[in-house]
């Protein structure tokens, strides 16, 4: 199996708006301590529409696809008549690249998630099959519980909130408690390195 993404091929279809990934680096990473306050404000301005307006899944797909399409069009216009060769800087080339290293970085990880899926099917296929059954009974059941748009608020808000979380390590810290809490309601001893 090959990996969809590497860091050459995307850094050469992310070129066209190349002055944009910097700008997005330190948006979701908060550089900046307003940053996480505007991208939950946003995520929430969108599906406060969402809500108010009541479309159809379909005109609210077609909303979303005319909205990428447009700004997949102005974006490379935008960047190229707002800058030009001499403000762009070895600090702003450092950022793109590590905006590049980080997208290909989650889509390897995604790709290798979905081999290592393949891979469980392939070697213990009724364990896979259970937990999946389990796991999608479980996402239906959550589903019939609560509102769908409040579902997909949530998750995209915390997947526009995850980078940020996770530069200031926000993340692991609480995962780390978390996993201790439960190791200890659960009576395991935790190894001390």
């Amino acid at each position: 199996m090959e990996i969809l993404v590497s860091e050459e091929l995307l850094r050469e279809k992310l070129t066209p708006c190349r002055e944009v990934c910097p700008i997005l680096l330190d948006i979701f990473t908060w550089r900046n301590d307003a940053y996480p306050i505007m991208l939950s404000s946003l995520v929430t301005i969108f599906f406060g529409l969402l809500w108010y307006l009541e479309p159809s899944v379909l005109t609210a797909v077609s909303s979303v696809g005319l909205i990428v399409t447009a700004a997949d069009f102005i974006l490379p216009l935008l960047s190229k008549s707002v800058s030009s060769s001499d403000t762009w800087t070895p600090e702003k080339e450092r950022k793109f690249a590590v905006f590049v290293n980080r997208i290909a970085y989650y889509s390897v990880q995604t790709w290798n998630f979905q081999v290592s899926l393949h891979d469980w099917k392939r070697e213990k296929p009724n364990i896979y099959t259970a937990c999946v059954v389990i796991l999608f009974l479980f996402l239906a059941w959550i589903g019939n519980a609560i509102n769908n748009l409040l579902l997909a608020y949530v998750a995209i808000l915390f997947l526009t909130l995850v980078p940020g979380l996770m530069h200031r390590r926000i993340l692991q810290v609480y995962l780390a408690k978390g996993t201790l809490t439960i190791l200890n309601a659960l009576g395991i001893k935790s190894k001390k390195t």
